[in-house]
This record gives C-alpha cells, structure tokens and sequence, in this order.
C-alpha cells in the first residue's frame, strides 16, 4: 500500500525476519523478506546438514550464521513503513563472539549485528545508512547456480545443485526482494530526527521448528500425491518421523520443490511444487491457530535507542548456540549410500514406467 504525505513517499511492506528471538524481533540493523524472499532463504538453506560436513562447503558462513543454526529462532511477520527513496542493501548479520562478523570479517565494535554494503571482496560497514537498503535476489543470484552447479562440483559435491535454483522458483514481478534496516533510520528510537526512514509493527512471531513443520509437511503432501519419494527413503519417513538431516529426504524435498531436472548442472527446467502453494505453506504458521496456524511468541522488550540495542547480548556477552540440525559424521560415504537410494529410486521409476507404456 502507498501512503503519500507532504514530506515523503512512505510505502507499507509486509515483510518476514527469522533470528534469534533473545536479539529481539524489531529488525534494527538487520534484514528482512518479502515472502517470496523470505523463502529463498529457508528453502536455500535445506542442504546445511550435508553441505556443513562436507571438506569444502561452498557458503560455509551459514554453517555458523546465527539466523540459520540458533536454538531459539524464531520468524516474525511485520508491517514495516518505509519513507523516502530506497538505498543500497546491507548484508546485515550477527556478529561472532569474537566481535567480527563471519561473512565480510569486518570488525562489529561491540554491536550484535553489522550491515556490509559493496562487492563481496571489497565489503564495508554500512550500519550508519539511514535509508532503508533494498536488492532483488533474482537479479542478485539468478545467475549463481550456473557459477556453482558445474559437473566438476557435482561429481564432489551435487548437494550444491540442489539449493540455489529455488531463486529461479520464487523470482516474479514485484516479488523475491531483501530489505536492510538500520538503526541510524529507526523512527521508533528516542531522539529519531525528520529524517528517519522506517518504523515496523509486530503482525505475529512463531517458532521456527513449528513453521518448518508446517513447510515439510505440505512439501511432503504434494509429493505423496505425485512421485512418493519420501516414502522410498529407507532411513526417513514423511510426518512425525522425518529426519530432515537424511540425504535421501534432502533430495526428495528438492525434488518435489524443483522438479529432478532442476538438481543437475545446466539448470534444467524449474517445475515440481506450484509456488502459490508454496506461498500458502509459508504463510500458513502466522494463520490463527484454529485455522492451523502456529502459536504466537510474545515480543520481547523493544529497546529504545541504538546504544541499548548494542547493550542487550552485545559483545563478550553474546550467546553462542548451534541448533541441532544433525549435521552428517560422515559425509562420503553417507552422500554414496543417498545417491545409491536415489538411483534405485529413479531406475525403479524407470521400469514402472515403461511397464505402463
């Protein structure tokens, strides 16, 4: 929705964040979602338990990226108001314990999050941008997985095929868009100046294990009723017995997402999942609970200004926890036992198919 007023455009964006909740929800030098943006990032991320034990894992940042292994995530639904022209975007994350965020190593000064703007070799502290900053992840990362998905990694490593094509599945007009957010632009902060850029209001937050639930499920609905390959993984079962860790489920998941042929070098044609069904999967936890929604998490305590925000968990202080997503002991010879599976698999849909011809 548009507002106009005399002093600014001020447009209304409904937006996700997923963090820990102990950082606070109110996304003060951090980064947020559209929906379609907010799922690139989870369904990215489904590969972590192989691509984290691998000897080279390709992004190895987000083995130790706070949003993505914490123990106590949580994902928020807000309305953010943003006024005046959009600026560059800031790779806002949490910072290390030893003060250096993980992904441009730039020094975060005691603050729990630092937002790094520019090229990815030449990165610099862009926490002080007041305007909100705002990139298009298809235009960002259409082009990765053509960069990253080579048969040369695939013999390796074919887990690094499976992930970076969802940009091509969540991509539309006026969709799949990341937003930054500073403190030095926050209207809500005392003191702010007319030339704050955004204020956010708290729609619903929800534990992540319980959105992901939600995701896995309808995921693994839409393909009991079309190919059935989590059924045929012989050490993971759809439901309740999932083991979201298992290769063979891993691949099921981006099959059923993808379509199979999107899974190898060369791109193949994105099908699979129907996005709008994709997007009621994602949208479903923030749904009132007697419409099966997840329970609501009441906010914590909203700081009142950038200092108390570096104040709460900052510095030495920070808590340092992994979420137990299972990473593998042994990633060969388990990648070996989950190809073979899937061999078997497609050979045996092969023949029923040609049983059926």
């Amino acid at each position: 929705m548009l507002v106009f007023s005399l002093f600014a455009l001020t447009v209304d964006l409904t937006v996700y964040h997923v963090n820990p909740l102990h950082e606070g929800v109110i996304p003060i030098d951090m980064d947020t979602a559209d929906l379609r943006g907010d799922m690139f990032f989870d369904l990215r991320s489904k590969t972590l338990p192989v691509e984290c034990s691998s000897d080279n894992p390709m992004m190895a940042g987000d083995c130790a990226n706070e949003e993505v292994v914490d123990p106590d995530l949580v994902i928020t639904k807000l309305v953010m108001t943003v006024k005046d022209a959009f600026g560059e975007y800031g790779r806002c994350n949490a910072c290390n314990s030893s003060d250096i965020d993980p992904f441009s190593r730039l020094p975060c000064h005691g603050a729990n999050y630092l937002c790094s703007c520019g090229n990815y070799q030449k990165p610099h502290d862009c926490s002080s941008q007041v305007a909100v900053g705002a990139e298009n992840i298809t235009e960002a990362f259409s082009s990765f997985n053509n960069f990253i998905c080579t048969w040369d990694n695939w013999i390796q490593y074919p887990w690094l095929c499976w992930g970076w094509n969802v940009v091509n599945k969540t991509g539309g007009p006026g969709s799949n868009m990341w937003y930054s957010s500073t403190a030095a632009g926050w209207c809500d902060a005392e003191g702010a100046g007319a030339d704050c850029t955004w204020s956010a209001n708290v729609v619903k937050i929800v534990n992540k294990t319980c959105s992901d639930d939600a995701i896995h499920t309808a995921v693994e609905s839409y393909d009991a009723a079309h190919e059935g390959r989590f059924a045929s993984c012989p050490k993971s079962q759809p439901g309740v017995h999932r083991n979201t860790s298992d290769p063979c489920w891993i691949y099921a998941f981006y099959a059923a997402v993808l379509g199979p042929a999107a899974l190898m070098p060369g791109g193949g044609e994105v099908t699979g999942m129907p996005v709008e069904l994709l997007d009621a999967a994602f949208e479903k936890p923030f749904n009132p609970e007697s419409q099966g929604g997840c329970p609501a998490i009441p906010p914590p305590p909203m700081p009142r200004s950038a200092a108390e925000v570096r104040r709460l968990g900052g510095g030495a202080g920070r808590r340092r926890g992994h979420r137990s997503f299972g990473v593998l002991p042994a990633p060969k010879a388990k990648m070996e036992e989950a190809f073979r599976a899937a061999s078997k698999m497609a050979l045996e849909r092969q023949a029923g198919g040609a049983a059926q011809r």
